[in-house]
């Protein structure tokens, strides 16, 4: 008689998910701050441009290779949500029942990925670029800056509660859990100063710890709650 029981899920198993989701970590920065710094090469002007800079801005873009790496980030975003689905499995593991954290970190990653793939407001602008009227352009800038702001509040959420799991279940050592705290933070903090330049601190934070959670899942064995909080939780 053929078995139909489910496989055992294997330390190798969760390993081989370890190393999936650093991959998808590398390949998601790579496809996001590609293009964004390729397309900042054509003069993207800070978030308070007047009208006039924001229609030469979208003028600029009204190319294929623009659409491309616009294409290209969206894909990027999609690979942000594999990585948030991999990790939070990986937290859900070490947190334990009820694993609300963990839950809440996959949430706001998702909200992230969804507005990196369904907010077009640059795309249609630049589609268009050499007809735009000045004040047209001025919207559909501050509609993607105001969005991609708002996206600080999803990611700092995510940054939070991925930070907690780290540090309840001792996973890891407290400090990777505290960094990815104050990067979420300064993420929430920051969307009352949008216009500035002071968002970049935060993240950048953000996204370094990103990398270093990359390599390690990469390099090393996959996220395991300590032995103190195994013994407390059973």
């Amino acid at each position: 008689m053929t078995d139909h029981s489910i496989p055992r899920t294997t330390p190798e198993r969760w390993r081989g998910l370890a190393r999936t989701t650093g991959v998808t970590a590398i390949v998601a920065v790579v496809l996001l701050f590609g293009p964004i710094i390729a397309i900042s090469a054509v003069g993207e002007p800070p978030f308070d441009a007047t009208n006039e800079e924001a229609a030469e801005f979208f003028r600029n873009t009204d190319t294929p290779w623009i659409a491309a790496a616009q294409a290209t980030a969206s894909i990027g975003m999609l690979a942000f949500l594999w990585f948030v689905v991999g990790f939070t499995t990986l937290l859900r593991r070490v947190e334990g029942e009820p694993a609300w954290r963990s839950t809440v970190a996959l949430v706001s990653g998702t909200l992230v990925a969804a507005y990196g793939v369904i907010d077009a407001s640059w795309d249609a602008a630049g589609n268009r670029g050499q007809d735009l009227d000045p004040a047209v352009a001025a919207f559909a800038f501050d509609l993607g800056n105001l969005g991609f702001a708002n996206a600080w509040l999803a990611l700092g959420s995510f940054a939070i509660a991925s930070g907690w799991v780290l540090l309840v279940s001792r996973a890891l050592p407290a400090w990777w859990g505290w960094w990815a705290i104050v990067g979420g933070v300064g993420l929430i903090a920051v969307r009352y100063a949008w216009e500035g330049w002071v968002w970049t601190i935060p993240y950048f934070i953000f996204w370094i710890w990103v990398i270093a959670i990359a390599i390690r899942l990469i390099g090393r064995r996959a996220l395991e709650a300590s032995t103190i909080e195994a013994e407390h939780t059973t």
